[in-house]
């Protein structure tokens, strides 16, 4: 032990002895405390008791020493019991710092495997844009669009992309994040109309551990795991009223909220956003913010639908077979009769639809050893001219299954209606999230049939 503690708990004793007070316990109270902040084992306390008695005999005379014995028994319990609590206290202290220290590594890990995640997913889209999601444009329009959104790609601003399903929104505004200084960062993408409505906020903006029912850890939002790189909000239009408000926040100011916390956390990460709705209309019917309309609105892209840009369909076409022809074997050309029918369909699902169905239309004429693809081996409707919906009363049963026949007749409506989601649900009588499942399951059976 240190002679110093030994020499001041001596000097505390005999200034009790002396006169007995609530000063000198107070002081032995405190060097209890101290004893244990200076790592001394509870044993070591008898040992100083024990060179304590022995200094009081040798400064006491006899007649004295009695009285001393008695009164040393006083300091000697404040000590012991401000050392036991001290120690009680350090041990609670130790723990809570313990699991502190456990906690934050445990958010590190956490963070560190949101951001792998997003890396992955960001190398899964640059893989998608130079195999699958290919900006084909051979149209003046298309090669005017792709120049603006190179221009774009240099500043940090909002951009609105607007286009019916299926046009590439999210092709385009992976163009623009490759283009941009932040394409060494994440590019997260999420479907606004795909989450529940109950959980958005927590998607978006993360939550902290206990901030509702089976929220057993923090977690990072989606918009705090793109820091430094590029958001793409698609279907923004989707949004739900009470989380408009805390991303017009975010966009005016760059800092965010976690569910559950009162924290604000500075985040630098640029907004994409994509609809297919018309959001003045969505503004002017109460549906969505004025002010996170118009911040959005900074620069704005409307991405054609393919059937106004026809000089892309054979491009596209023949990019998709040559993709194709590299992972399988398939037929080496479409003939002439094929090819127009593809210039003639109104194409209501877009590039997306021209995709699956090149797919399909390979698939079917290898099966039957062909080295042509013809007009039976796209299966397209017998109607669907330029501009002109497809309809189903005329497509033979013979030669579409249920699911095709589910899945023409929903792009057919969507087709009619403009691409636009909320008159198309109106026609086909269900809810708008219905009906995003409804797309979604028939672009998954499309790509089911190849």
């Amino acid at each position: 032990m240190d002679p110093r503690l030994q020499d001041r708990y001596h000097a505390l004793v005999k200034a009790y002895i002396a006169q007995p007070g609530e000063a000198p316990l107070a002081a032995t109270a405190e060097l209890g405390r101290k004893l244990v902040r200076a790592d001394v084992p509870i044993e070591e306390i008898g040992e100083l008791q024990e060179l304590t008695l022995e200094r009081l005999a040798r400064d006491l005379p006899d007649s004295a020493l009695d009285a001393a014995t008695h009164l040393y028994s006083v300091p000697l319990t404040e000590l012991l019991m401000a050392y036991g609590l001290a120690f009680r206290e350090l041990r609670e202290e130790r723990q809570r710092e313990l699991e502190r220290r456990l906690e934050e590594e445990r958010l590190g890990r956490t963070r560190a495997e949101a951001a792998a995640n997003a890396r992955k997913e960001a190398d899964l889209r640059r893989r998608k844009l130079r195999d699958g999601g290919v900006i084909v444009a051979e149209s003046p329009v298309m090669r005017a669009l792709l120049e603006e959104a190179a221009g774009l790609a240099r500043t940090d601003s909002p951009v609105l992309i607007e286009g019916e399903t299926g046009t590439g929104k999210e092709v385009i505004a992976e163009f623009i994040h490759q283009a941009s200084d932040r394409r060494d960062g994440i590019m997260s993408a999420v479907n606004c109309g795909a989450l529940s409505e109950t959980l958005v906020d927590a998607e978006l903006f993360g939550y902290e551990k206990g901030a509702f029912t089976g929220a057993t850890e923090a977690r990072q939002g989606i918009i705090e795991v793109a820091d430094m790189g590029t958001l793409l909000l698609d279907e923004v239009g989707d949004i739900p009223p009470s989380t408009q408000v805390r991303l017009l926040r975010f966009l005016e100011r760059g800092v965010i909220r976690r569910v559950g916390s009162a924290k604000e956390r500075k985040v630098d990460t640029r907004v994409l956003a994509a609809t297919h709705r018309t959001l003045e209309e969505e503004v002017a019917a109460g549906r969505f913010r004025e002010d996170l309309y118009h911040r959005l609105l900074v620069f704005r892209l409307r991405i054609p639908p393919l059937r106004d840009r026809r000089e892309d369909i054979l491009p596209l076409t023949e990019y998709q077979r040559t993709r194709l022809a590299r992972r399988r074997s398939t037929p080496g050309r479409f003939d002439g009769a094929a090819r127009s029918a593809l210039l003639e369909y109104a194409w209501p699902g877009n590039v997306r639809e021209l995709l699956h169905t090149v797919e399909r239309s390979c698939f079917a004429a290898h099966l039957v050893h062909s080295d042509e693809i013809t007009p039976e081996h796209l299966n397209l409707p017998v109607s669907g001219g330029r501009g002109t919906p497809p309809h189903l009363s005329i497509v033979s049963p013979d030669n579409i299954s249920l699911a095709e026949v589910e899945r023409h007749h929903i792009m057919s409506v969507l087709n009619h209606c403009g691409g636009n989601r909320k008159k198309t649900a109106q026609v086909l009588g269900v809810s708008e999230r219905n009906l995003y499942r409804l797309l979604k399951k028939t672009a998954q059976t499309a790509t089911a049939d190849v």
